[in-house]
Formats: structure tokens, C-alpha cells, sequence
């Protein structure tokens, strides 16, 4: 029988760093332009954890791993992940989506899911991509830099699957997601802001190539807190198709050409 509690205590959980080691992470490699804009958006994000609408979703975030014995509500910082700095400066610090904003996109696209291959850009722990696999998709496909958190990913995965939370398994690819290759056939990316523009771009050059390889597959992008959404906009193989409720939905409609 499934014992959420004990699956908890196999879940990997980073062990604290002595607070000296974290300052010296969050400087590094990092000019006092970068440190004043990280200081910005700490205090921004911490700010947005006080409202209404946010303890509502952290409690329906806390509610989803105590039905399903998952560890995927505890936001991480960028310091205390395994980023290379020139990586870190790049990123963004785990938190995961709601299992509403994965809806929304879904809705906004006006697409059956068991047509398309889902992928979650910067994955984190995986949540979005086990209720991805719970839909179901034809696949569900989490990206994520982090050994750490793909290690937890995995483990949320074996135990919301022991569980019968979803039909299929999610799949994790470890590694840098602009070298992230994408599968054949139709593609549904989802992304929520996990990484600056340098990142997106290499992963957008990818999904140009893979539907220069097949034009007539549909390749579509929901981008949630869309940062650097009209940087994808300007690029001449992307229209934008619909926005909603901080979503930007866009669809690969020009081949890529070398």
C-alpha cells in the first residue's frame, strides 16, 4: 500500500547552506547593476506572496502534495541550486504554476491534449508536467538545468504515478534547455519565465529547426509571465495567436531557414 508520508522521506531535499556560503553565491560573478535588479525582483516577489490571491494558490499548492504525498510547493532560491554562475545570472528561482494556470493555457489554445507532446520548460519539480501526464498528453515532457530538482522531479513522479494520479509516465531531460532537442510530432511548450532571453532564444532556434524538419506540424508556445514576450513576438517565425490572464500563446508558423 502507498504510504504518502514515507514517500516524502525519500524525496532528496538540499541540505541548508551556512549563510556565509549563500552570500557568497548570491555575489558572485555578478556586477552591482545585476545585484540591485535581483534585489528588485526578491523584494517584488516577496511582496506578491503577502496577497490575497497568492496565500490562496499557496494554500491549493500545499493541498496538491498532501493528496498526492509530492514535494512541489516549496520554493527554492537560485543560490541554493546547482547553476553555474553564468547559468544562474540567466534564471530564474523555482516556484511552481497552479494547476489552474496549465488550464488556462490549454483553453487559450483550443487544443486536445492527447494530440500533442507536452513540454515544460525549466520544470523544476515537475508538477506542471505530472498534471501535464494526469490530462492526458501524448506525452509529458519536463526540461530542467538543475540535477537537484530533476532528482525531486522524478521522485514526485514515481509517487504521484504510484498513486494513479495520472495514465502515462513523465518523462525529465536534465541539461541546458537551449540545447534541448524536441521530439517529432506536435508540440505543446509550456514556459513560465524560468530563464532570460539568451536561454529562451536557444530554445526557440530549436523548435524553428524542428519545424523546418516538418512544416505541417503544429508547434505552439504558452509563455506565462511573459518577461521576454516580445522578444519571441519580433522573431519573424512566430505569431503571437492569443494573450489572456498574463499568457501569451504563440504558434511556430515560418520555417526555419540556416
Amino acid at each position: 500500500m502507498f504510504n504518502p508520508v514515507a514517500a516524502e522521506h525519500h524525496l532528496p531535499h538540499p541540505a541548508p547552506l551556512p549563510i556565509s556560503t549563500r552570500l557568497r553565491q548570491a555575489v558572485a560573478g555578478r556586477s552591482p547593476l545585476a545585484l540591485a535588479t535581483a534585489g528588485v525582483k526578491t523584494t517584488l516577489a516577496f511582496l506578491r506572496q503577502l496577497t490575497p490571491a497568492a496565500r490562496a494558490a499557496a494554500r491549493a499548492d500545499q493541498a496538491f502534495d498532501r493528496q498526492w504525498g509530492t514535494d512541489t510547493s516549496r520554493q527554492i532560491g537560485m543560490n541554493a541550486l546547482d547553476f553555474p554562475v553564468a547559468l544562474k545570472n540567466g534564471s530564474f528561482h523555482y516556484q511552481a504554476s497552479g494547476a489552474h494556470v496549465l488550464d488556462e493555457t490549454i483553453a487559450l489554445a483550443r487544443i486536445n491534449p492527447a494530440d500533442y507532446t507536452f513540454i515544460d520548460y525549466g520544470c523544476g519539480k515537475g508538477r506542471v508536467v505530472l498534471l501535464a501526464a494526469a490530462k492526458p498528453f501524448a506525452r509529458a515532457i519536463g526540461v530542467e538545468y538543475s540535477a537537484m530538482l530533476t532528482q525531486i522531479a522524478q521522485a514526485n513522479s514515481a509517487t504521484f504515478l504510484e498513486r494513479g494520479g495520472a495514465p502515462i509516465t513523465p518523462e525529465f531531460w536534465q541539461g541546458n534547455a537551449a540545447d534541448y532537442v524536441p521530439p517529432l510530432g506536435a508540440l505543446f511548450c509550456y514556459l513560465y519565465n524560468s530563464f532570460g532571453a539568451e536561454i529562451l532564444h536557444g530554445c526557440l532556434d530549436r523548435l524553428e529547426a524542428a519545424k523546418a524538419q516538418n512544416p505541417a506540424r503544429p508547434i505552439l508556445l504558452a509563455y506565462v509571465n511573459p518577461q521576454c514576450g516580445d522578444q519571441v513576438a519580433a522573431r519573424a517565425a512566430w505569431h503571437e495567436r492569443a494573450a489572456a490572464n498574463d499568457i501569451r500563446l504563440f504558434e511556430c508558423v515560418v520555417p526555419f531557414t540556416p
